[in-house]
């Protein structure tokens, strides 16, 4: 049928849904798990595939292999893992004598589930840019740490992380962007559930608009989306410019 003007009707409704902030919430809680784990893995498997070993290559190979697996696969292979019956994780659990939860079933660990599945899948993509950074940073500064006598873990903290300040920001900002707009593995891991446990707003946006095809309201909510992330990137880079240097 013909749209029809409603105004502001859309947005008002929104802000009376119960549901709308327990997504926001649960989005919120989604987008820091995933980008903490991502920043932290990403630059721990950054130092060890800049180690000079004989697995290097190997390691790097894994470490960006779920970046290129198609999302499909990815949610079958997980779903296998995560089997609450008959699961490889599970298993292990019980020969270890601990009963092993629902995973993707159980409202209390749904969330924390589908934040590793995102993580394994995308932590490669800011380990390779937490290696390029690393690789681009001048040698003299570690040089000189060590010939005063300063151990590897001090280099790192004192010397190494601080310039990687710029590749972090880069890091920080794409993975929230990336998850902000999440909904694939909640379509193929979860659908929202259990309980509305990982309803993020991007699963709610394509369901309002594709399943319930309330389109207005779908329409209202990518606004909403687009201006949380317009405001979280203009805070971010107010931060960068005070707290990174470029050289």
């Amino acid at each position: 049928s013909a749209p029809n003007w409603v105004g502001l009707a859309n947005y008002r409704q929104l802000l009376a849904d119960r549901e709308f902030w327990n997504s926001l919430g649960i989005t919120a809680a989604f987008a820091v798990g995933v980008t903490a784990l991502e920043v932290g893995l990403g630059l721990a498997l950054a130092f060890l595939m800049n180690a000079r070993t004989r697995t290097q290559s190997l390691l790097r190979g894994a470490v960006f292999a779920p970046v290129v697996v198609s999302l499909a696969a990815t949610a079958v292979i997980w779903n296998y893992l995560l089997n609450p019956n008959s699961g490889p994780v599970n298993r292990l659990l019980e020969g270890l004598g601990i009963a092993g939860p629902g995973w993707l079933s159980d409202p209390q660990t749904a969330l924390a589930s589908v934040i590793l599945v995102a993580v394994w899948k995308g932590v490669g993509l800011p380990a390779v840019l937490f290696l390029a950074g690393l690789q681009g940073l001048p040698g003299e500064l570690e040089e000189a740490a060590a010939i005063d006598g300063a151990s590897r873990a001090t280099i790192a903290r004192r010397i190494t992380i601080p310039l990687l300040a710029p590749t972090t920001v880069v890091v920080v900002f794409i993975s929230l962007i990336g998850t902000f707009q999440s909904y694939g593995l909640v379509l193929l891991l979860t659908r929202g559930g259990p309980a509305g446990a990982t309803n993020l707003l991007g699963y709610s946006i394509y369901q309002n608009a594709f399943v319930f095809f309330q389109m207005g309201l779908a329409s209202a909510l990518s606004v909403v989306l687009f201006a949380l992330l317009l405001t979280l990137g203009i805070i971010q880079l107010k931060l960068a410019e005070r707290r990174v240097h470029y050289q």
